[in-house]
């Protein structure tokens, strides 16, 4: 079971293509802690009803760090005792504009795994990432990534890919290649601030694809090279086994991954957590349980989206097993329903090909 909790949707960046309007950042509310906790205790009754024992917990924004160390201290506490003896994960996707020493502690003291944003070199990083007045914001988060690195942390980071990369791969490949950074690279969609900014910062399909193949081949032949790209691994790894892992390209997502928004609504996932988007919660926690809500989940719209792709011509396809129409939220962006598979479908058929050809070349995909 993976929840990503977002604690509040407030934030000190001003990302150019966030999927969170910044209107929607401006008037954010806050998790208490003690709502938090009976988010645990509500979680740990689900886990003891069914033959569950690993929990992953998403902590994200916004900027999550914003909700507090404090509140942290004391949530991870509570999880630490309230869920002993199951196999519990919290991990944070954040910004990484404030951390410090105190919040590098924490995060070794509870095996926190931390994932960051950065968008290559900075020529093209602070362009698009911003803080909340404008200014560039490269050399706090790298410094900040150093830091973390030097403490011994686990921290990953998302790359995402705007019109500002293309022709530009190699440099950021060997610039993540040069400072050890693990990553994936994302495409951009267009939701929240991204819609004002599209026309600078948007790509499509076709060119999304011609970046990912590019950089998959600097990734696949760099002998030298440490780092990984976990996109790809993940793809190829779908394609050697015929199974898919992850949320992405599951037959049903909704089996295993849910959001909690700040508002107390429980979500189909983390994209989905906008105020602009209520009409799609299934249900409020400050007014019911999860035992309550979790039922109306297979009932709805969002869950029968996998029917949906299964009658449509996607069953045809020669990638639907590691595929099942790709994700929920990007069908949802391309038609404003539940019965469309990824908008991202011809990028991802040139992907999946191209990676098997290469799986092929080296013996290393039968």
């Amino acid at each position: 079971m993976q929840i990503i909790l977002k604690p509040t949707y407030s934030c000190n960046f001003r990302c150019k293509y966030c999927y969170l309007s910044n209107e929607t950042k401006q008037q954010s509310r806050l998790f208490d802690v003690d709502f938090a906790k009976q988010i645990v205790t509500q979680l740990k009754l689900l886990m003891q009803e069914k033959p569950r024992r690993k929990l992953t917990i998403i902590w994200h924004g916004g900027e999550p760090m914003l909700w507090g160390i404090e509140n942290y201290r004391a949530i991870f506490a509570y999880m630490q005792q309230e869920l002993a003896g199951y196999e519990v994960q919290n991990s944070m996707q954040t910004n990484l504009s404030l951390v410090n020493d105190e919040w590098i502690d924490l995060f070794l003291q509870y095996n926190v795994r931390v994932g960051f944003s950065l968008d290559g070199t900075h020529e093209i990083h602070d362009q698009q990432r911003v803080g909340a007045h404008g200014e560039p914001t490269f050399e706090r988060i790298l410094a900040n990534y150093y830091k973390c690195r030097e403490q011994g942390m686990r921290i990953g980071c998302i790359v995402v890919g705007s019109k500002k990369h293309i022709g530009h791969i190699p440099e950021l490949y060997h610039f993540m290649r040069n400072e050890g950074i693990n990553f994936k690279f994302n495409p951009l969609f267009c939701s929240g601030e991204a819609q004002n900014n599209i026309l600078n910062y948007g790509i499509t399909p076709e060119e999304y694809a011609q970046m990912a193949i590019e950089l998959f081949d600097l990734w696949f032949y760099d002998n030298q090279g440490q780092i990984t790209e976990s996109n790809f691994v993940e793809i190829a790894s779908n394609i050697a086994t015929g199974k898919p892992t992850g949320c992405m390209f599951s037959k049903n997502c909704q089996d295993n991954f849910l959001a909690i928004a700040p508002t107390g609504d429980v979500m189909p996932c983390g994209r989905f957590c906008d105020n602009d988007l209520l009409q799609y919660s299934y249900g409020n926690l400050h007014k019911e349980t999860l035992a309550e809500i979790l039922p109306r989940i297979r009932k709805s719209e969002t869950y029968n989206r996998a029917e949906y792709i299964t009658q449509s011509g996607c069953k045809d396809c020669h990638w639907y097993n590691i595929c099942h129409g790709g994700c929920l939220h990007d069908g949802f962006l391309a038609s404003g329903d539940f019965r469309h598979k990824t908008f991202l479908c011809p990028a991802y058929k040139r992907i999946f090909a191209h990676i098997e050809h290469r799986l092929q070349e080296n013996g290393m995909n039968k």
